[in-house]
């Protein structure tokens, strides 16, 4: 015996976007940001943590050294004339600086860390984006030295501006991108529904 179906019974029906109530907006804005307002606190005690007297000379010279050796690699792999005859100074093109702690980005380098795997989404989706977020700072902070020599050898009036506030912001804004393309479907959903 064949059942007939009423009319419009097994469409499906429109799918109709009601407005949030501001209760339910805002619980969904801390669901999808809680892990950027966790990161961003997790952060700023671990910067305090690392500039402890007694850390942090020994965190300087970890993070200068590391940098300093990573150009000098980077620099070498892409047949430009990089060199460093004393620490912590390093030379592109015949232009000198000095490599400081700040110019390490190792505050990107921990922000990220905390932003990855706080960040809703599976544990893989958290690793990989890790993974892209250390390749990519670490290949940018590099170009960084390379750009920022010829900066100051061509145009050294601005080596201070960009050096200063570009390249932080830049930063900023790769990291914000990376994060938002990676974790999009899953901002505002639950908790317990991404994680898995």
């Amino acid at each position: 015996m064949k059942l007939s179906k009423k009319h419009g019974e097994g469409k499906k029906k429109p799918r109709v976007d009601t407005p949030l109530s501001k209760q339910e907006a805002y619980s969904g804005f801390m669901v999808g940001f809680k892990p950027l307002l966790i990161a961003v606190l997790l952060w700023i005690v671990t910067i305090f943590i690392l500039h402890l007297p007694a850390l942090k000379n020994d965190v300087a010279l970890f993070f200068v050294s590391f940098t300093l050796n990573s150009s000098l690699v980077f620099g070498n792999i892409l047949f430009i004339p990089i060199e460093s005859h004393s620490y912590p100074l390093i030379t592109v093109f015949g232009y000198t600086m000095k490599v400081v702690m700040e110019c390490t980005a190792y505050n990107f380098y921990i922000f990220l860390i905390y932003l990855s795997l706080l960040s809703p989404g599976n544990w893989r989706q958290r690793i990989v984006t890790l993974i892209i977020f250390v390749a990519i700072l670490f290949v940018a902070n590099n170009l960084r030295f390379i750009i920022m020599d010829l900066i100051g050898l061509h145009y050294e009036q601005f080596f201070h501006y960009i050096h200063n506030y570009l390249w932080d912001y830049l930063f900023g804004f790769i990291i914000f991108l990376i994060w938002v393309w990676r974790f999009k479907d899953n901002l505002g959903k639950n908790d317990s529904t991404v994680a898995e």
